[in-house]
């Protein structure tokens, strides 16, 4: 069960199903974790709950992950933010924060519990 000092991780995703799978897998590793759909709910998600570690696709409508993790980041420095996605065209995305002065962790997509679950522990 998770305790006060169990991270909370925050899992985006616009597939709906993919974000709440994640997270039941997390949580059935003991974390605390909540979901959101899109790239303007995990900004409010995040300032308002203040995760330790989010995990984010990059590819959505509206807010795309590099632009909502970037906004979280300049507000929540010490959270850590992976990116995933299932496109390799994707990564080009990645380029967009670098040239903005942030570097983030990059996961591809189907993404084996196993690593999510030590990358988080670690």
């Amino acid at each position: 069960m998770p305790g006060p000092s169990t991270p909370c991780v925050l899992v985006v995703d616009d597939d709906k199903r993919l974000a709440d799978a994640l997270a039941a897998v997390l949580n059935g590793h003991g974390f605390n974790t909540m979901t959101a759909y899109s790239g303007a709910e995990a900004i409010e998600a995040a300032l308002k709950s203040r995760p330790d570690f989010i995990l984010m696709d990059i590819m959505m409508k509206g807010i795309d992950g590099v632009d909502a993790a970037i906004a979280i980041c300049e507000t929540l420095p010490h959270c850590r933010i992976v990116l995933m996605s299932g496109a390799e065209s994707a990564l080009q995305n990645l380029e967009k924060s670098s040239r903005r002065g942030h570097h983030f962790d990059f996961f591809m997509k189907p993404i084996m519990a196993s690593s999510l679950v030590d990358m988080i522990r670690n």
